[in-house]
């Protein structure tokens, strides 16, 4: 299944992209992403990469899983193409996303802090090699009495 995960960056570059266009258009800067920002894009990204690929990973589970040996022929598939058509016949689309609501409760949020540290580790790494200040967030200094 690695259509998820490309489906996933490619959503979050995408995302990412409008974001940095959207704030340069408005004069805010394109650099002042923050992280819960980017949490945000990555949980979003992940859920729309898991609802077009869910489907498929049922699919796989069930042709994957012993199949009955009685004479329920609802259970018994021949490929893919025939697993897809018989849960579509026999349990309608929501067939297809049974069990989704766990997988993206234990992934997006997963997916979510993968992509907020990987943004923070980038800003890191810039700051270390270019030295522009610019990148790390100031703290606000106390008064002086």
């Amino acid at each position: 299944m690695v259509s998820n995960p490309a489906i996933q960056f490619m959503l979050y570059e995408t995302l990412l992209k409008k974001l940095k266009k959207r704030r340069a258009s408005n004069f805010k800067g394109a650099q002042g992403l923050t992280a819960i920002e980017v949490f945000l894009l990555g949980a979003v990204a992940k859920l729309g990469a898991t609802l077009v690929t869910y489907p498929l990973l049922v699919v796989k589970a069930r042709l994957q899983a012993k199949q009955m040996i009685d004479d329920d022929k609802r259970h018994r598939y021949k490929g893919t193409f025939d697993a897809i058509t018989k849960m579509m016949h026999y349990e309608g689309l929501s067939g297809l996303y049974k069990g989704m609501g766990t997988k993206i409760v234990q992934s997006v949020f997963a997916s979510a802090l993968l992509f907020m540290i990987k943004e923070e580790l980038v800003k890191g790494a810039r700051f270390l090699v270019t030295g522009d200040t610019s990148l790390v967030k100031k703290l606000p200094s106390k008064p002086s009495r």
